[in-house]
């Protein structure tokens, strides 16, 4: 009979500690995770190298001569949720060693754009000393690829050189 009391005893003891066991008090304990997402609105020509438009050697006759077209890429990123523009300016007149001019009318451009979301200038116009928009993203921002097609009219008896002047590209929220 005492070993049954012992064994009943033995019994009792180890289903409280397998019952203590399994319902011990769990703890817990919350970290904070943070993630800083900065905005973004930057463009950049996306062809490496491409830094110039190069028309090439042109020969000025009595009739206007059209040389082009070239196409700068421009990629515009974007996580703003905002509409943007691009706009493009130039930096002065086309001049040659000698300060001979040739007219900015003589420089046109049209734009289109990968996603077909926004607003392009779809008509060849003539670029400008003042700013001028090329592109106007859709309602959300969204990202895209554009592209921007130049040609140069030479006018009648224009003076020999090399002519250059700086277009200079820019992104803005709106």
């Amino acid at each position: 009979m005492r070993k049954l009391f012992i064994f009943c005893i033995f019994v009792f003891f180890g289903c409280l500690e397998i019952t203590g066991t399994l319902h011990a008090a769990s703890k817990s304990v919350t970290i904070r995770s943070l993630a800083s997402i900065k905005d973004t609105l930057e463009l950049a020509i996306s062809q490496a190298g491409q830094s110039d438009l190069r028309f090439g050697n042109i020969v000025s006759t009595s009739i206007p001569v059209e040389a082009g077209p070239l196409t700068v890429v421009i990629r515009v990123t974007s996580n703003t949720g905002q509409r943007y523009q691009v706009a493009e300016l130039l930096n002065g007149p086309l001049l040659n060693a000698n300060n001979d001019q040739m007219g900015v009318e003589n420089l046109k451009f049209k734009s289109s754009s990968a996603t077909s979301a926004g607003t392009v200038v779809s008509s060849p116009i003539a670029a400008s000393a003042s700013a001028q928009t090329i592109f106007i993203s859709d309602n959300a921002g969204t990202s895209d690829t554009l592209s921007v097609e130049y040609t140069l009219t030479v006018p009648p008896s224009q003076a020999p050189g090399d002519y250059s002047t700086l277009l200079t590209y820019t992104v803005s929220a709106l």
